[in-house]
């Protein structure tokens, strides 16, 4: 039997759309060909949420909002049914956040909690609204704006006590007109005795530079003799102290050495001895002299036995 076009065009169409709608719904995030569970929130306000949005766990997508219902027996509280993937296991402490973005796009965050005591499918989740951008920008900006009143009211203050001294400002600024005017006609009158004084003080730099040109060969000539006298000296007196420690070095050298004469009379005691006697027979003959002269200095003088006579008899 023959197929009508009609028919045909009929099925293409049903085939179209149902392809059409299994695929919107994929890309929003439905798998229909795994299971889920239903869980339910209560929010105060859902703040754009709407149907296909997705409910995610650290950034990744385990489910979608199924339905959206406004229960106004409850202050007009608004019930959101969740379809979860099964294999996702939530705590009795679980919480489902509102959460929207910078474009305006709305999802729900779940944190799974402690799955010690696991919910069922049915379960209410507890529920939290993140505050959007708007109520967060009024907060972060009340400071700013108390500040900025409390910066216009000090401006403003700022500006009654300069409009107070405008006029002191002004005569000021009129003294100050007036005293650069009376400099200026100052300058302008004795302009040429200072155009003199600057030529003079231009020559006199002139010269005083062309002496200290003049002056420099003899300063170093001067340095170059001082510089000569110092050394001269300082060489001379070297040398001197040179000599000197030469001498007393020999000197020390003489008095260590035996063999020298007077190494000898440090070192010998025999020497110093005979020294020592000689001396005390010097003195005895001194005495003797002393006692006697005319033994020694008579005109002829006595011999031996004369003088040996004379001491017996003075015994």
């Amino acid at each position: 039997m023959a197929i009508s076009k009609e028919v045909r065009v009929g099925a293409f169409a049903i085939i179209a759309i149902t392809v059409l709608y299994l695929g919107f719904n994929y890309l929003k995030g439905v798998d229909f060909l795994s299971s889920t569970s239903k869980y339910y929130v209560i929010y105060e306000d859902v703040a754009g949420l709407t149907k296909s949005n997705p409910v995610k766990i650290s950034g990744y997508s385990v489910g979608r909002v199924s339905n959206i219902r406004l229960l106004q027996n409850q202050k007009n509280k608004v019930l959101v049914e969740l379809d979860i993937n099964s294999d996702i296991v939530l705590g009795d402490t679980a919480l489902a956040k509102l959460n929207s973005d910078l474009l305006g796009g709305v999802s729900i965050i779940l944190f799974p909690g402690s799955l010690e005591k696991p919910l069922e499918p049915g379960d209410t989740l507890n529920a939290r609204i993140d505050p959007d951008l708007t109520e967060l920008f009024k907060e972060s900006a009340q400071p700013i704006s108390d500040n900025l009143q409390v910066t216009m009211r000090k401006l403003n203050i700022l500006l009654d006590d300069l409009s107070g001294s405008g006029t002191e400002l002004k005569k000021s600024l009129a003294s100050f007109t007036k005293l650069s005017d009376n400099l200026n006609a100052r300058i302008y009158e004795n302009r040429t005795s200072l155009k003199l004084m600057l030529a003079e003080f231009a020559k006199l730099t002139t010269n005083l530079n062309q002496t200290v040109v003049d002056l420099k060969p003899t300063l170093d000539n001067f340095k170059v003799l001082s510089d000569s006298l110092t050394h001269l000296e300082l060489n001379t007196t070297l040398q001197k102290v040179d000599i000197l420690l030469e001498q007393l070095t020999l000197t020390t050298q003489m008095l260590q050495n035996d063999s020298s004469s007077i190494g000898k009379l440090l070192t010998d005691d025999e020497l110093y001895e005979s020294m020592k006697k000689a001396i005390s027979d010097l003195d005895t003959l001194l005495v003797h002299i002393n006692e006697n002269p005319k033994h020694f200095f008579g005109p002829l003088g006595k011999s031996k036995k004369q003088i040996e006579k004379e001491a017996k008899k003075q015994q």
